[in-house]
């Protein structure tokens, strides 16, 4: 066992003790410049293995590399941005993404994760609040951008899926500038890389304390706003999942598939940035609902690591044609984004023989926090335990430490923490505690052998297949509508999704109807936010100050 070491707190790591061997109390990222490293390095060392599948197109890590830095090259160039500038990117899991991550970030810009399936309304608020100069979006979802930002025009780099297969030859033709076309407003993604690869490009000075991603969450109150995470959260980060999971990586024919979508950090961390730290090949799945596609692509790949959420462990325990496949590539299966259920482990491992484990984390976080070691899969009401370079302290309504055994906020602290909101200087400080832990607002409680259990989560906040949905922001919406007076959001219990919304509204017309507030809905709201109940009540329930208590329409 591992001897515990001293955190930055006042609690022993006493967690460290459940570490297997190899894993190390503390991360070295030393020697680290950028996130890019990581690519650099993989190009590096295996040029021409396999670096990223997706709908039976490849990139090896060399093309990875050479496309990245076209892309590069355009954005400063080209398109005339600066370090430090801002770019959004607006696509499902195409090989285009890692080309456009790794391609902003060793151009010194921050990226900016957008949802491919936000409307109008959400674009522009996120376009709005990071202030990104261009948009790289996907060929369907050029619908809901804006013709302009603030007044000025909304440059755009259009992606489309039947580009992919010509990836690996653009990384490879020669390309003269009399062949390019004119520049505009709206340039394809074929036509930025091939002017990319015209111009004489040198990777700029990117350091570790620069902004690498503005992150969009409802962070600890429900506001939408971005964590600032920079190069050295993401490298931190990294070399966490990179120590932990590292042990079943050793063979050289490990396989990952990247199913939650990259713009969530989940998938981002996994999908970008751990699977080309091991230099593995990565499979991108662009539809995570699309189960007859994950299974054929489990079949002709043969995933040895999956990272999922509770919900698609349970849709696939379902799905009959993936309960047919061979599992015996299966090493390792990690759920995140929503505590896994008893039930749904024990039919994973029933059918896989592959241990179902839970982690824990969050996006202000890169988002790693805790996960279960292998040896004590058995612990399925607990998080595991925290990661190296981790300190977690629980606090009581006091801010003083809880005892072992007794329920308190989650604060976290560590090298992949962010370093705060995006112009929320105020909301930054009360998300911090004096002596730097990170406020999560979920209740927890740690037991003597250092494992996490999760007692309660955000107060109001509600997770749709394991996505937060900030409540604050369906009320706001539904209220649009001319028929109602006020309303209140909460979660219910729900077998496919896990919670699902549910809205309680005061009508000023009886003939208003959930059909039509639910169409209401979708017009504004992503899928996964568009509630699925609707209750009409004379009056909503509320404080003495007039707060609405949605704990008493629970």
């Amino acid at each position: 066992m591992n001897e515990p070491s001293q955190g930055a707190g006042s609690m022993k790591r006493i967690w460290q003790r459940q570490y297997q061997e190899g894993v190390p109390a503390d991360i070295d990222i030393e020697g680290y410049r950028s996130a890019v490293d990581f690519l650099t390095r993989a190009a590096d060392a295996r040029p021409d293995e396999t670096a990223m599948v997706c709908l039976g197109s490849t990139l090896s890590y060399r093309e990875l590399d050479t496309l990245s830095r076209a892309f590069a090259g355009y954005l400063l160039d080209v398109e005339g941005l600066h370090a430090g500038d801002r770019v959004a990117i607006m696509l499902p899991n195409l090989l285009h993404y890692p080309v456009v991550v790794f391609g902003a970030l060793r151009a010194g810009l921050t990226l900016v994760n957008l949802n491919p399936f936000y409307t109008a309304r959400e674009v522009l608020f996120n376009l709005q609040d990071s202030g990104a100069s261009l948009l790289v979006v996907a060929e369907s979802a050029l619908d809901v951008v804006p013709a302009d930002v603030d007044g000025r025009p909304c440059r755009v780099v259009v992606a489309a899926a039947d580009e992919m297969p010509s990836f690996a030859q653009w990384a490879r033709q020669a390309v003269t500038t009399a062949a390019l076309p004119a520049q505009g407003e709206r340039c394809r993604f074929k036509d930025a890389l091939l002017k990319g690869r015209t111009v004489a490009y040198r990777d700029p000075v990117v350091t570790p304390d620069m902004n690498a991603f503005l992150q969009y969450t409802g962070g600890t109150t429900g506001k939408n706003k971005a964590a600032i995470l920079s190069h050295r959260n993401i490298i931190a980060n990294t070399r966490i999942m990179c120590d932990w999971f590292g042990a079943d990586f050793t063979r050289g024919d490990e396989c990952l598939v990247t199913v939650l979508p990259i713009y969530h950090i989940m998938g981002l961390a996994v999908g970008c940035f751990f699977s080309v730290a091991m230099t593995r090949k990565n499979v991108l799945i662009p539809n995570p609902r699309d189960l007859e596609h994950f299974a054929d692509a489990f079949r002709a790949h043969r995933f040895t690591f999956l990272l999922g959420v509770n919900t698609l462990f349970n849709a696939l325990l379902e799905h009959e044609p993936f309960r047919a496949l061979d599992f015996s590539c299966l090493r390792q299966t990690i759920g995140a984004g929503a505590q896994v259920e008893a039930s749904v482990a024990r039919r994973w491992f029933e059918l896989t023989g592959c241990h179902l484990l839970s982690a824990y984390g969050l996006t202000e976080a890169s988002p790693s926090v805790c996960a279960t070691p292998p040896h004590a899969f058995a612990r399925r009401e607990s998080v595991g335990v925290p990661f190296p370079s981790t300190d977690i302290k629980l606090l009581d309504e006091e801010g003083d430490e809880a005892p072992i055994g007794t329920p308190g906020e989650i604060t976290v602290k560590g090298p992949q923490v962010m370093s705060g909101y995006w112009n929320r200087p105020e909301e930054t400080r009360d998300t911090f505690t004096a002596d730097g832990y990170l406020r999560t607002g979920d209740i927890g409680m740690l037991d003597k052998d250092g494992f996490l259990s999760i007692v309660d989560r955000k107060k109001d906040v509600v997770l749709v297949s394991g996505f937060n949905v900030y409540p604050n922001e369906i009320e706001a919406v539904i209220s649009l509508h001319d028929a109602v007076v006020e309303c209140a959001c909460i979660g219910v219990p729900d077998e496919r999704t896990g919670e699902a919304l549910k809205v309680f509204v005061v009508s000023r017309r009886r003939e208003l109807t959930a059909d039509v507030l639910q169409r209401f809905a979708r017009e504004h709201l992503t899928a996964y936010k568009v509630p699925r109940q609707f209750e009409f009540i004379d009056a909503l329930p509320k404080s003495p100050v007039g707060k609405v208590l949605r704990r008493a329409l629970r």
